[in-house]
This record gives structure tokens, sequence and C-alpha cells, in this order.
């Protein structure tokens, strides 16, 4: 049976790779810059520390942490300038790679700092190939505790990830079928008043299934759209010219990924709780604002007189699960009254922002 260790080895390296953009740290941020920053001046107290280092001590402590910042500072700008190539590269290589540059950087800080240093009436206790040679130990030791680091950050990644998957996959099995009951309910009212609106509600049904389970797990903007378009054109069967909705959308639509079976439950609240509710409701509006970094979509509904159940709990929960999952905090879902309607905002990464998790 020699096919399944290396099938599940290769599964194994496809998920890393796909971990590995959202594993590596944003290099460019002030907060990985400030933490860098502080691991060199811990590194170079505890090499002004050890003991044998005489009455030079805080001479020793202010050189070294001027070397070692430069270090830090130079491999953390160009780890920044090559994340996107990193993230894309094996892991092996990845590794590799973060070894390599550092030791490039540090011996090329190291040959330029000896002579700055001698330039300036330092005197060193070693010779210029000891002083290299120093420099590039300390930096391999810190390289490969780093890489153990590392992996054991992939590791809990990794794990994470197979949770949030699992946990995914359980919410989608409880959206669907609740998308499914709601609808058939809708064909059932009609089988004994419009037997042929009935049969035309079924065929668009089919048509709308089909969309809805072609997808695994995610959906784009436009497709959700589409779908969020066939089920009200199932309801208008049942409620005629009660039901208005008006549409504000961008053309094109922007790109954008999001849950399987998100905007259609909201649209289906939006229904079930104001046209249904009301002889005369107000249009369903439905609008999809563009900002730079992230989309909102907006759906408003008039407010019904009498105790407050706007909307179906579980639905809601269930859409806030998803997007926590897939976006962590980069998503939000709210919804409330405003302006005496009730308002459902949901905000998306957009697709070059986001990372889908």
């Amino acid at each position: 049976m020699p096919s399944q260790p290396t099938n599940a080895t290769t599964s194994e390296t496809a998920r890393d790779r796909a971990l590995l953009p959202a594993a590596l740290p944003a290099f460019c941020t002030a907060r990985v810059i400030l933490i860098t920053l502080a691991m060199g001046a811990a590194l170079s107290l505890l090499m002004t520390l050890v003991p044998g280092v005489g009455p030079e001590r805080w001479a020793r402590f202010g050189t070294t942490l001027w070397l070692v910042t430069w270090i830090a500072l130079v491999t953390v700008a160009l780890l920044c300038a090559t994340r996107r190539w990193l993230g894309r590269a094996p892991l092996a290589v990845l590794l590799g790679t973060i070894v390599v540059l550092l030791l490039t950087v540090t011996a090329v800080t190291s040959v330029t700092a000896f002579g700055a240093l001698q330039s300036i009436g330092w005197r060193p206790h070693e010779t210029a190939g000891e002083f290299l040679v120093h420099n590039l130990a300390i930096a391999l030791l810190v390289g490969l505790i780093g890489i153990w680091m590392f992996s054991l950050h992939l590791g809990n990644a990794r794990q994470i990830n197979a949770a949030a998957e699992a946990r995914l996959s359980a919410l989608h099995a409880r959206i669907r079928p609740h998308f499914l009951f709601n609808s058939l309910n809708t064909v059932a009212e009609l089988v004994h008043d419009r037997p042929e609106a009935a049969e035309q509600a079924v065929l668009d049904l089919s048509r709308v299934f089909r969309a809805a389970l072609a997808s695994d797990s995610t959906s784009t903007l436009t497709e959700e759209i589409e779908l969020a378009r066939r089920y009200l054109e199932i309801e208008r069967w049942r409620l005629g010219e009660r039901l208005h909705v008006d549409w504000q959308l961008p053309d094109p639509l922007p790109d954008a990924q999001l849950p399987v079976l998100t905007l259609q439950p909201l649209v289906e609240n939006a229904v079930r709780h104001s046209v249904e509710r009301q002889a005369e409701p107000g249009p369903i509006r439905i609008e999809c604002q563009v900002g730079r970094q992230a989309i909102g979509l907006v759906i408003e509904n008039d407010r019904v007189a009498g105790p407050d159940h706007h909307g179906n709990g579980m639905a809601l929960a269930n859409i806030r699960d998803r997007l926590a999952l897939m976006f962590g905090e980069e998503a939000s879902l709210r919804a409330g009254p405003v302006d005496g309607r009730f308002r459902v905002k949901l905000v998306l990464p957009r697709a070059s922002e986001g990372v889908a998790r």
C-alpha cells in the first residue's frame, strides 16, 4: 500500500501551501517591525550579559544593538518586498530562502560594520574573518530557532483551519435544508389555487437549486445576486404585484468572494417579514456600495407594527458565523431599525484585499 502515504503527504503539502500566504506575517506592518526591534534588543542584551565581556560591557551592548538592528530591519524589508513570492513557494524553499536571506544580510552588514567601526577608532579583539564567522553563527542559530517557531505556528494554523473547515461545512449543511423547506412551502401554497403557477415555480425552483448546490462552499457576488433574483421570481408567483424590489447595483458588479447562500436568506427575511405581513408594503431595496477596500450590501424593507420578530435568528447567526470563519474581522453583518425601516448591512472585503480563511 505504498500509494496511501504518498497521497496523504501530497495532500498535507497542498494544505500547507494554501496556508502559507495567511500564515506568513505582514512584514511591512508597524507591529512586526516593533516586535523585531524588541527581539533584537533582547538578543543584544543577552549577548552583553554573558560572562567574560569585562568593563566594555555596555559599549559592547551599544555596538551589538546597532549591528542587530540593521540586520533585522534590512531582513524584514527584504521579506516584505518578497512576501508574495514567498507565499507561493513550497515550504522547504520558503524556509531555506529566509535562512539564506538572513545569512546574506548578516554577512554584508558585518563586513560593512567592521570597516566602519575601525574607521572611528574601534580596536577589535578578533580579525575580520573571525568577526564575520561569529556573527554568521549567531544568525544561523537565530534563524533555526525562527524556523522551529514558524513550524509550530504553521501546525497550529493547520489545526485551526481544519476545525474551521469542519464547522463551515456543518453551517452549510444547516442553511441548505432551511432554504429548501421554505422554497417548497412557497410552491405548496400555489398548488391548489394556481396549479399553472405552481408548475412554473417548480421549474424556477429547480434552476435555483441547481445554482445553489453547484457551489461547494464559496460563491461570487455575481452568483449570489443571480440566486437572489431567481428566488424573488419564485416568490413573485405567489405575491404578485405586492412584491416590488428596488435594485441599486453598479455595473459591472465588483469581484468578491463570500459563503454560498449568504444573500438569499437575507432577502427571504425581507419578504417574509415585510411583504407577506402588509397589504401595501413598501419596496425592498437591495443596494451594493463599493469602496476601495470593502463592499457593502444593504437589504432594506418596511418595519411591521407589533412585536419585533423580524428576521430568522438561525439564518442571521449562521451567516455571521460563516463570514467570521471565512474572513475573520474583515467582514461583518449588522441588522436593525434605521429611519423607520429595517436594514441589514453586509460588509465584505474586496477580492484583492481579503484572504479567505
